[in-house]
């Protein structure tokens, strides 16, 4: 998941790796507090929500503040649908 991020974020350095993979465990550890129970780290659902986060993060220790809060509200929105989605969520996890 890392290199997909870095990816979509035009990083091709890897001094930000340890950054990254932080704001990867974060965004997990927080879908993780909701009714999402399905974390798989190849879905790509997963994948984008943790991307969203990661751009979150990234422009926000930037600068780039309007950018950021664009990114946290998709990050927010993904998360929602997550939560609303029997695929992902506790309901259809616990039948």
């Amino acid at each position: 998941m890392l290199e997909k991020i870095k990816l979509a974020l035009g990083i091709t350095s890897t001094v930000f790796d340890a950054e990254i993979t932080d704001n990867i465990a974060v965004a997990l550890a927080d879908m993780g507090l909701t009714d999402i129970v399905n974390l798989d780290q190849t879905d790509a659902l997963i994948i984008k929500a943790c991307t969203t986060y990661c751009a979150y993060q990234h422009n926000l220790m930037h600068g780039n503040m309007d950018l950021a809060e664009k990114f946290k509200v998709s990050y927010d929105e993904q998360k929602s649908q997550l939560i609303s989605s029997s695929q992902y969520n506790e309901v259809q996890a616990n039948g």
